[in-house]
């Protein structure tokens, strides 16, 4: 048979299977009758540890509890701000009602494993039958990058102490992954910092890279080839534009570096389809692979999806990118505890495969050995969380999967009070940044402006 018509096959079977376990969890909180009878809205600003680039030095990020009336409580991530509109579209109805489904976002999980009186990933890898094992704990790579100072003037990581930066990460958390954030500086640059900083951590540590498709076909190509030795484990869609030029571009640089390439673009593709049930939806289970694009390219090594597609979604993902001999991980934004803990468990259910003592050989639609990467995080370089606790401690650069039943964590009141959002606290942060922005380019060395001229420099 024609590999992409197997692969097309093998994944109608995969989204059946997943939407028949969709079906039954919809069924299954539905049926048990609770109905939303409060919702409380919490906006808070949490500060990164130092000042992400020229980004800034705080995130804002809305929570939702949405209470039921037989006492169980759903926590969202990325909720609707405007609790008032919320309330009036939820209140008194059932959490499982489809028509809120988009209202509803992360707290729909959680409440789905509550019900189940089992931790999420628990409670899919029963739904699907796995035979594989649940993970209890999950490797995270601790994404870095260069910092500018605080607002205190501290926690500055520049292109000299950065080397010395990785290291201090690994002793502490026990990190045996490292990524870097690649579009701080020129891409040339990136040569002698990856140099470094192999140097300061050693072999034992993977490095993975992520020039934000920040780069084009010629720059990416040069800085591949010239750290090749440096034994990358991926480098993330270096070039930017539309996804066919990415696709292309990714093809191209897989002919001439022996550096893999992840993305979370190639999971494998889809055709384009809208996304009605919104953010942890699964509306990826109602689109169609894009066998065009399948059979005109192969730019990727490695697929790595956001968890906000849904957790089937990302099902069907990985038993697809795994059918295609890839491997995978999972791509990483904003997350604070809620957020996460989904990503947790869906790795706990997803990632493991039990794989023969040490041969795979012709056995069908077996997956491939050594697959299985660690998850992005950008959780390292929070300055604290909302969760009950605080942040999950890392222990040999693992996050431990939570155990109690749906995501396994709550919201800390007093945190939430702490970090709580204020106009006087976004303007110091905002006024901080600007100052950032106004002379980053100098600060960071940058000789060229980012279209490719030569910078003009008044005298």
């Amino acid at each position: 048979m024609d590999p992409i018509a197997e692969l097309a096959e093998f994944d109608r079977e995969t989204v059946a299977q997943a939407k028949a376990v969709e079906q039954r969890i919809q069924a299954e909180g539905f049926a048990a009758g609770h109905t939303i009878r409060d919702v409380r809205v919490f906006r808070v600003l949490m500060p990164w540890v130092g000042t992400k680039r020229w980004d800034g030095s705080a995130e804002s990020f809305t929570f939702a509890e949405f209470e039921t009336d037989k006492g169980l409580v759903g926590i969202a991530e990325g909720a609707n701000a405007d609790a008032e509109e919320l309330k009036g579209k939820v209140l008194g109805k059932n959490p499982f009602d489809p028509s809120i489904r988009a209202d509803m976002g992360l707290a729909y999980w959680d409440l789905s494993g509550k019900i189940a009186n089992r931790p999420l990933g628990q409670y899919l890898h029963e739904l699907f039958a796995l035979e594989t094992p649940l993970a209890e704990r999950v490797p995270m790579s601790a994404y870095t990058w260069y910092s500018f100072p605080d607002l205190n003037g501290e926690n500055a990581v520049t292109f000299e102490s950065y080397p010395s930066y990785v290291q201090e990460i690994v002793r502490t958390h026990g990190f045996h992954n490292i990524k870097l954030s690649m579009c701080d500086f020129e891409p040339q640059r990136y040569v002698e910092l990856i140099r470094n900083i192999r140097a300061a951590v050693g072999e034992d540590v993977d490095i993975r890279v992520d020039p934000h498709a920040s780069w084009g076909e010629a720059q990416a190509l040069r800085f591949m080839r010239e750290v090749e030795d440096c034994h990358l484990e991926w480098i993330e869609e270096p070039v930017g534009g539309r996804f066919a030029h990415i696709f292309r571009a990714g093809h191209r640089l897989r002919l001439l570096s022996t550096i893999p390439i992840s993305s979370h673009a190639w999971l494998p593709p889809l055709v384009p389809h809208p996304s009605p049930k919104g953010r942890y939806g699964d509306d990826a289970l109602d689109a169609e692979l894009d066998l065009d694009a399948l059979r005109r390219w192969q730019p990727a090594d490695i697929s790595a999806p956001d968890a906000y597609a849904g957790p089937l979604a990302l099902k069907r993902y990985y038993d697809a990118a795994r059918f295609l001999g890839m491997g995978i991980g999972m791509h990483s934004a904003y997350e604070l505890g809620p957020a996460t803990a989904i990503r947790l468990h869906i790795a706990a259910f997803t990632f493991p495969y039990e794989m023969p003592y040490h041969i795979v050989w012709g056995r069908d639609r077996a997956f491939p050995p050594f697959s299985a990467h660690a998850i992005n995080a950008h959780y390292n370089q929070w300055a604290d969380d909302v969760i009950c606790g605080g942040k999950m401690a890392y222990d040999q650069g693992f996050l431990a999967v939570p155990k109690e039943p749906g995501l396994g964590i709550e919201l800390d009141p007093e945190r939430l009070r702490h970090y709580a959002f204020s106009e006087e606290k976004a303007a110091a942060h905002t006024r901080h940044i600007e100052q950032i922005r106004a002379t980053h380019l100098d600060a960071l060395g940058w000789q060229v402006e980012r279209s490719g001229w030569r910078r003009y420099r008044e005298h």
